[in-house]
């Protein structure tokens, strides 16, 4: 049986990762500040709580895994600056290191390094009002996770939505081809678990939108 730890998986991208990732079958280590708030409990799953960059939690949470989902998110609208990104991904990969873990998959998004201003104006104008400092280090953890000796794929989906799972999204691995678009965190979800089980994208940084 595949096992998953997937980190920051409370909610959003990451609590549909866990759904998709069960529905395969597989055994799941969740690792979030608040598992409460997911509402989800499984045999095959069992949950981690506590902050990302705690090397230890990370360590108990990997035992035994074959894979890890990185899905952790920041604050909206910050000021200040944001690290959780970077810190918890050298956490992480010290962690896997040390377990000899490969495949990793990390959630970034439309907006990060040389996808910057592919959104449309209103899509870069919330990004860079809201989430600007969070994107500024989205890209200091693609570039460790690039630097890294893993088994890399590093996701940049489009603008995110609640709805259900449709199938059939764009995986666009140019970027001179990303014109925008949208996706739900259901298909988000269920890609980067595809991801993992199929061994798709390696050492790519695509953008997925419908």
């Amino acid at each position: 049986m595949t096992r998953i730890a997937i980190i920051g998986a409370s909610k959003g991208c990451g609590l549909e990762t866990v759904k998709a990732a069960l529905a395969l079958g597989w055994s799941v280590s969740a690792v979030a500040r608040n598992p409460d708030q997911a509402g989800v409990t499984h045999p095959h799953l069992a949950w981690y709580k506590g902050d990302a960059r705690n090397e230890l939690l990370i360590e108990q949470a990997l035992q035994g895994c074959d894979a890890v989902a990185v899905t952790l998110s920041g604050p909206v609208g910050s000021n200040k600056p944001v690290t959780i990104f970077s810190e918890a991904m050298q956490t992480i990969l010290t962690v896997m290191n040390r377990m000899g873990i490969k495949r990793l998959v990390f959630l970034s998004g439309l907006g990060a390094g040389d996808t910057r201003g592919k959104g449309g104006f209103l899509y870069s104008l919330f990004h860079s009002l809201m989430l600007r400092r969070n994107y500024e280090d989205k890209e200091r953890a693609e570039a460790l996770i690039m630097k890294s000796h893993k088994d890399w794929t590093i996701l940049r989906p489009g603008r995110l939505t609640n709805g259900k799972r449709k199938g059939n999204i764009k995986v666009i691995v140019n970027p001179a081809e990303v014109r925008g678009g949208s996706i739900s965190r259901a298909d988000v979800g269920h890609y980067l678990c595809s991801c993992i089980r199929d061994g798709l994208n390696m050492h790519q940084l695509p953008v997925l939108i419908y």
